[in-house]
């Protein structure tokens, strides 16, 4: 299998014991369908505490955003198994990561430490709604719901 976004060899491997197929010269993410719901229900609670701390250290030079850069916007990902143009989500509208979605529905192809951010991004959100009640809870499941239904549009 060619990787979606640099066209380079993808390696079997897993990702908090979810199979995925990972890109050795780019670094990119293939989820086949499926495989990214797994991730988001077992991800908050299985991150190692150094990805954490390396995700989460600020510098000036990187300055967080939570809309999808230019770069993410234009970049052609084609899906390994029908060749056609994936489409970039910005997960939860806000998060500032990219999931490309293959349009007939063989998985999502994510950038190099595309899956860490998104995890990160799903445990400080659950954090924050154990801390300020549970009216919020109620928030993120929609929120995850209406993701997870863009992804299947």
């Amino acid at each position: 299998m060619f990787c979606s976004g640099c066209g380079g060899a993808m390696t079997d491997t897993r990702y908090l014991n979810v199979p995925v197929d990972a890109c050795d010269a780019c670094g990119g993410t293939w989820l086949e369908e499926g495989r990214l719901k797994w991730i988001i229900e077992i991800g908050p609670k299985s991150l190692p505490a150094d990805r954490v701390k390396q995700l989460t250290t600020y510098s000036r030079a990187m300055a967080p955003s939570y809309r999808l850069g230019e770069d993410e916007t234009r970049r052609i990902v084609k899906c390994p198994y029908c060749i056609g143009i994936m489409r970039p989500v910005n997960y939860s509208a806000n998060s500032g990561v990219a999931i490309y979605k293959c349009i007939n529905d063989h998985g999502v192809w994510v950038p190099k430490d595309g899956i860490d951010r998104l995890v990160l991004f799903i445990d400080t959100w659950d954090r924050l709604l154990r801390e300020n009640g549970t009216y919020y809870a109620y928030l993120a499941q929609l929120e995850r719901k209406r993701f997870l239904r863009k992804l299947n549009v």
